[in-house]
């Protein structure tokens, strides 16, 4: 979905509303600034905001909720392979020490996607609040 902000002097044209989630705020307050200047020319991209912000918090959270149930996953089994290595004392096999290598390496890997999904998630918050700061601004 494509965003159009309209203005007396430009027309700007976003083809790609998730870049929202990698530009600066600074910059983001900025295009939405000059959207709600104009609020009647841009009465279409408002709504297309709206809609996205709530369709992206919804996505992110069910995203974000899935993350950690992967990551808890992936530690209980680091835990459990863990707790299998420390058994074995000093007898420890080679496979049980790559499988517990291996466990840690997917516990940090599930432990880093979460960390990103919660990012995402409060980024997504921050711009909503941004949005119905300005809305509320101008009357929206």
């Amino acid at each position: 979905m494509e965003i159009i902000i309209k203005n007396k002097r430009s027309i700007i044209r976003l083809y790609d509303m998730d870049s929202f989630l990698e530009l600066p705020l600074k910059n983001i307050r900025k295009l939405w600034q000059l959207m709600f200047d104009e609020t009647w020319s841009n009465e279409e991209s408002i709504q297309n905001l709206k809609q996205w912000l709530l369709n992206t918090e919804a996505e992110l959270n069910g995203d974000l909720q899935h993350r950690e149930c992967a990551m808890l996953e992936a530690l209980r089994e680091a835990e459990e392979v863990r707790r299998v290595k420390e058994s074995y004392g000093s007898a420890v096999t080679k496979e049980i020490n790559q499988a517990a290598c291996l466990a840690r390496k997917n516990a940090r890997e599930a432990e880093s996607l979460y960390k990103l999904a919660k990012r995402k998630l409060e980024r997504i918050c921050k711009l909503k609040a941004d949005f119905h700061n300005l809305s509320q601004r101008y009357g929206r």
